[in-house]
């Protein structure tokens, strides 16, 4: 256990042994006394990974009933909401997707219509990422575009220049840094944004449909993608290179060598845009439509990712086998789902205890600050706290206390909670930060160094944007 660790697990074990020992404070019970030292427990263990995450987010099934704040059921409740079967369906198709390379497709036919320009090379590989990672994880588009990216690097790059460099960093970072900004799309684009929707269902009875966050996400998306292309080939890496007509000869062939577009991904096609056209197009049903009640966005994903265990692929040898066979869609982040989970589980627990109503007394004096610069200065932490702690369990950390600060301002939820989510996914500094940092890293081409220098440029903007958007959108979207 390194040195992080061993501080994380030393804190977290006094948070939680502080309320045995010390009476609670003014006006707080001796339940939400102790359900403050498993949240801090939890906080420290998610940041420092103590234990592996998704084991951390089991610790509500042994704390709280140990402890008589929920009781074995209620703690396990939220690991089965509606939500983790969202979440849970989307992962499956989106294996279905990579299996049958569908996404590669789709972005080999965005990438050879961008033209021969080095530089709208790197917006067209930039779009092609953000685009799929709206619907599948940011880890899965940053693994499959960076093969294409670096071998059409090495077709551009016949020198070591400082230019060749330039466009290689601005190229590799793209990738990650679109990856991030892509999944801000929809709901089901990043775990975030899932979050704040379930969170909005649980303590509200309030439904975010998909396509009402994505009124939200994707102007987001369509804003953030070309800032962060700006930066990186303005602003951070700037460099000056003639038209590559070798890069779309490359792109060409790689698209040729593909093939026709296969049975297989016709109908993986079929089941995901059936998918995709339920979730935009479902709005959310009034209770005199009693026919429709039953349906609601995980549904929709469970039902679509039954359909590929059902539907033959018409390939291969055996032609009547499914789109997909449970080996293979067994690879999913299954730590995610408890991760969600063990979030929502203590959201339960905090409101549960009377800690969140405490905490909004003890928060009163804060709605004495302009709206703008709260939601500023909130965007800013959450940006550099995920710099080094899951964006997730950020999340899941902060959506209880903020809660309790709408309760005792007036403010709307949705004003603090939507610019929390889409800032925790703007962690572009450090490999550690997120999982497509981490894979451009691990090739080679950029340093740490170098990827904090555009990242901090970067994090600095997203700062901006993000808490404009939120404070210009939310009221209308969100109303």
């Amino acid at each position: 256990m390194n040195k992080t660790r061993k501080v994380g697990l030393i804190l977290g074990l006094l948070f939680l042994a502080l309320p045995m020992v010390v009476a609670p404070p003014t006006g707080m019970s001796l339940m939400a006394w102790h359900t403050s030292g498993i949240a801090m427990l939890l906080a420290a263990w998610w940041a420092t990974e103590v234990l592996p995450i998704p084991i951390t987010s089991l610790l509500p099934l042994l704390l709280f009933p140990a402890l008589e704040v929920m009781t074995m059921a209620e703690s396990a409740a939220p690991y089965a909401r509606p939500t983790i079967f969202l979440l849970l369906g989307g992962f499956i198709i989106a294996t279905a997707l990579a299996r049958w390379n569908l996404h590669r497709r789709l972005a080999l036919n965005i990438l050879v219509r961008v033209g021969d320009n080095p530089t709208a090379l790197i917006g067209g590989f930039m779009a092609a990422t953000a685009i799929m990672s709206m619907w599948i994880s940011n880890t899965a588009s940053t693994i499959m575009m960076i093969p294409i990216a670096l071998s059409l690097a090495t077709e551009v790059v016949r020198d070591h220049s400082k230019q060749h460099q330039g466009f290689v960093l601005c190229l590799v970072l793209g990738i990650a840094y679109a990856a991030s900004i892509g999944g801000l799309g929809t709901p089901i684009g990043t775990p975030p944004n899932l979050f704040v929707v379930s969170f909005m269902r649980e303590n509200y009875d309030i439904e975010i449909s998909f396509l009402t966050w994505m009124t939200f996400g994707i102007p987001t998306v369509i804003i953030m993608v070309p800032v962060a292309w700006y930066v990186l080939t303005r602003w951070a890496y700037p460099f000056n290179l003639s038209d590559a007509p070798v890069a779309q000869d490359m792109l060409q062939e790689e698209l040729r060598d593909m093939g026709p577009m296969t049975v297989a991904q016709k109908r993986v096609a079929m089941v995901f845009l059936l998918v995709a056209a339920s979730w935009i197009l479902r709005v959310p049903t009034q209770k005199n439509f009693e026919i429709l009640l039953w349906v609601n966005d995980a549904m929709i994903a469970v039902g679509g990712a039954a359909l590929l265990f059902i539907v033959p692929s018409g390939c291969g040898q055996d032609k009547g086998s499914a789109l997909l066979d449970w080996d293979t869609a067994n690879r999913i982040p299954w730590g995610v789902l408890l991760l969600f989970g063990g979030g929502l589980s203590l959201a339960a627990g905090v409101k549960t205890s009377g800690l969140a109503v405490w905490l909004g007394t003890a928060m009163a004096a804060l709605g004495t600050m302009p709206l703008i610069l709260m939601v500023l200065s909130l965007v800013a932490l959450v940006v550099f706290l995920t710099e080094l702690t899951s964006n997730t369990a950020t999340v899941a950390t902060l959506l209880p206390v903020l809660a309790a600060l709408s309760a005792s301002t007036g403010i709307d939820p949705m004003m603090l909670f939507a610019p929390v989510a889409l800032s925790a996914s703007c962690a572009f500094m450090l490999p550690v930060a997120t999982a497509p940092n981490a894979v451009i890293y691990s090739t080679g081409k950029v340093t740490i160094p170098q990827m904090a220098n555009a990242g901090f440029r970067l994090n600095l903007v997203a700062i901006i944007v993000v808490t404009s958007l939120s404070y210009a959108l939310v009221p209308i979207i969100f109303d």
